[in-house]
Parts: C-alpha cells; structure tokens; sequence
C-alpha cells in the first residue's frame, strides 16, 4: 500500500499541474491504478514464495476478496439487464436513447453503451433536455464506461489495497472535470450547465457499468462548479 500511497500523492500533484493547463484530468489517476497494480504483481511470485505456510490465509483471504468483488460487479450487470428489457427505445432531439422508469441520466454498458434518460426527462424543458443530452454524447465520445472498466478490473486484482479505492475515487470526479470542460468548450453557457447539473444531480443511478450525470455529493458539485468557472473555454483540443 506504500506504493499506491505514493503513486497517489504524485497523481495528485499532476492533475493539479493538468488542470491548470487546461488538459485532461483522467490520466494521472488511471495511471497511477495501473502502476499500483501492475508493479506489485511483478514481485508477488517471490513474496509468496517467501511467505511462510501459516500465513496462507492471507492468500485464502485475497481470493475471497476478489471473488466477492466479482461477484458483485456480476450480480449488478445482471440487474441492469434485467430493467434494460423494460426500457423503451425511442428518439430525443434527433438522438437515439432509452427511456427509463428509475435510471439516469447516464451512460450505461460496456460493448454497447447507450444513453439512458429516465422518463421524466420528458417534462422539463428543451434546453435543459439538450444540455443532458450532451453531456451523455461527451460520455460516449470520451469512453467513460470503457475507462471505469478498466479501472475496476485492475481493482479486482487487489481489492484490499485501500488507496486503490481513493484512487478510483479520484478517477471518476475527473473523468467528471473533464466532461464539463468539454462542456464548456462547445460553447454551453456555465450558468445554464451549472444549473442543470445542481437540478439533475440528484438522479444518480448506482450502477457499476452506468456513468452518472454528477457523482450526487453536494461538496464536489461545488468543486466542479470552481474549476469550470477557472476553465480556458479554448482548451478542448487539449483534453485528449
């Protein structure tokens, strides 16, 4: 865990020298993930090598961690399944989405995201409509559901490893960040979208798989709501 805290501190410090740039957010935090795992597993044979044999719970403890992990990641992939049968195919400001009774707005799947509006979408107006709608198009365009993913198969591996968790943390306010500078770069005005995201924020899906509008805390709605107000609105070649 040393490692991964270390790997934190340094992803930290580059986000913040990224955000001042003007640039994508994302990187620093997928990347430190990736090294948190991937060196430690580098040197796993020769540390269970070396452990002794009454310490073989921990391994025992290891495989139920990452079994339960699994899981779960399983059971709620099947529970999305189950309600996309009851979700309603159909068309909103020229794009296609589905309609739900209780999910969304977000992006939902994995091989095929799509975009999930929840049916009271319908009763407010336009151009709020077309602002979450947006929002769900930079989701797909930047391959959120693809990123989280990655993320949390590399967790699965050590699900134990309690900076890893701060670190997924992190990763999804700044996949969150680098949306609404996206935002903001196509020319929506930051009141509007700020409205919009403090209005609909609440609707949060809780699906492993399904990328949220806001992730539903009030204090990073806040942060979020700093830093677009710092964005360089010419900066959105920069967030690749």
């Amino acid at each position: 865990m040393a490692l991964a805290l270390l790997l934190s501190a340094g992803a930290w410090r580059a986000e913040r020298a990224r955000q001042r740039r003007g640039r994508a957010t994302r990187w620093p935090w997928l990347a430190a993930i990736a090294a948190s795992v991937i060196v430690p597993l580098a040197w796993l044979p020769g540390v269970l090598k070396a452990m002794p044999a009454e310490q073989a719970q921990l391994k025992l403890g290891w495989f139920v961690l990452s079994s339960g992990m699994l899981l779960l990641l399983a059971l709620r992939s099947v529970w999305l399944l189950s309600h996309q049968r009851r979700w309603q195919k159909t068309t909103l400001l020229g794009t296609p989405v589905f309609l739900s009774g209780g999910i969304g707005p977000c992006v939902a799947g994995l091989l095929r995201p799509r975009i999930v509006m929840p049916v009271w979408l319908q009763l407010i107006p336009a151009q709020q409509q077309a602002l979450l709608l947006a929002h769900e198009q930079c989701r797909l365009r930047a391959r959120d559901p693809q990123l989280l993913a990655l993320a949390y198969a590399l967790i699965l591996l050590m699900p134990w490893n309690v900076p890893l968790w701060w670190q997924l943390h992190r990763l999804r306010f700044a996949i969150e960040v680098d949306c609404d500078a996206r935002m903001l770069a196509q020319g929506h005005a930051l009141r509007d979208y700020a409205f919009v995201l403090r209005r609909h924020g609440q609707y949060y899906s809780g699906l492993t798989g399904a990328s949220p509008i806001v992730l539903g805390d009030p204090r990073a709605l806040r942060r979020r709501r700093r830093i677009m107000a710092r964005f360089p609105r010419d900066g959105a070649a920069n967030l690749l």
